[in-house]
Formats: C-alpha cells, sequence, structure tokens
C-alpha cells in the first residue's frame, strides 16, 4: 500500500504528529498492516524454528524404523551391515548436522538451494532420508517467497507501530487519540481570536 503521509523517515522515528483526519486515518492503517506484517513474520520465522526442530526428531525416527526393517531382512537372509557403511552413515549424519547448523541454522542462509545443499549429506545414512532434502528445498522456497513479499512493505524488517501524537494531545497510541479529544483540547488551549492560553 502507498501512503501520501508516512515516510521512511516518520517510521524510522517511529512516530507521527497528526495534522489533519487524513493523517490519523493512514497512521491507523499502517498501524494495522505493520502489526499484521510483524505477525506474518514471527509466524515463518517460528514455523523454520519448529522445522530445525522437527527435522531433527524425524530423521531419527525415520532412521529407527529403517534400521529395525533392515535388521529383520539381514536376519531372515543370514547377512550384516558392514562396520565401514556404518561409520559413513554416521559420519554423513554429522556433516549434515555441522553444514545445517552452521549455515542455515546460525549464518541465515536460507535459500531452497542451500538448504537442500546442507541437508544431502544425510542420504549417505539412508537414501530414503532423502524425503526431508526434498522437504527443506520445499520449506526454503516458501520461507523466501514470503519473506521476499514482506521486504516490500513498508516498516520491513522491524514493522515498529508508530507511536500518534498531535501538538495539541499527549496520546501515544491510537487507542488513546480520537478528534473529540483532540477537540476539546484545541478548544481549552486556544482563545476564540486564535490567540494562545497561557
Amino acid at each position: 500500500m502507498k501512503y501520501r503521509f508516512i515516510t521512511q523517515d516518520i517510521i524510522d522515528a517511529g512516530s507521527i504528529n497528526i495534522t489533519s483526519p487524513e493523517m490519523y486515518s493512514e497512521a491507523r492503517e499502517y498501524n494495522i498492516d505493520a502489526h499484521r506484517n510483524y505477525v506474518r513474520r514471527s509466524r515463518i520465522h517460528i514455523g523454520m524454528g519448529i522445522w530445525f526442530i522437527a527435522q531433527n526428531v524425524l530423521i531419527f525416527l525415520m532412521l529407527f524404523i529403517l534400521i529395525g526393517a533392515i535388521q529383520i531382512e539381514q536376519t531372515e537372509q543370514g547377512t550384516s551391515t558392514s562396520s565401514a557403511r556404518i561409520w559413513l552413515g554416521v559420519a554423513g549424519l554429522i556433516v549434515y548436522v555441522v553444514f545445517y547448523g552452521y549455515y542455515v541454522v546460525i549464518s541465515r542462509k536460507r535459500a531452497p538451494l542451500m538448504m537442500v545443499a546442507c541437508s544431502s549429506p544425510m542420504m549417505i545414512a539412508h537414501p530414503a532420508l532423502g524425503i526431508l532434502v526434498l522437504a527443506n528445498g520445499v520449506i526454503g522456497y516458501l520461507y523466501n517467497r514470503t519473506e521476499k513479499d514482506l521486504e516490500t512493505k513498508p516498516g520491513y524488517p522491524d514493522f515498529t507501530q508508530l507511536a500518534i501524537t498531535t501538538i495539541d494531545s499527549e496520546a501515544n497510541t491510537v487507542e488513546e487519540l480520537t478528534f473529540e479529544n483532540i477537540r476539546e483540547r484545541a478548544v481549552t488551549m486556544h482563545r476564540h481570536d486564535g490567540t494562545f492560553l497561557k
């Protein structure tokens, strides 16, 4: 949404001095949009945090099920997995944790390609974990699409709401400010001839 009165300087300052009903209406609309965008951005960051935790839980659950199935199959066939193969799988999981933890979680490089590349070493443990690698790509795409949309909104990235004041009012929020109390204060502060009351 394009604003007539609200500039980037006003957003950076975090407050606006109202001089007309149009400015009040626009400031109120900006605060509603800022709150909505802040909540939306918070949700995608919380969702990403939940995915970081859930992904590791899913890895170990899947490995537990897969290893159980492999052991049953090997018991029936009289075969076993070599130690080298087991250590290779463990190494793949360690590489995944290090790369994913550093680049995606700490450095916040959450492009779909980066998330896929950092999570792909887990497939060394078992190819079925490729489902989670694909899920990382999809989640990275959705995260970046939402973030790019929010970048176009005024107030990004913090979406701070404006403290609304007027010359003749000490109101700090939209809830405290009404044109009735501004008008009453203006009447008590000014004479009918336009001079200021002391």
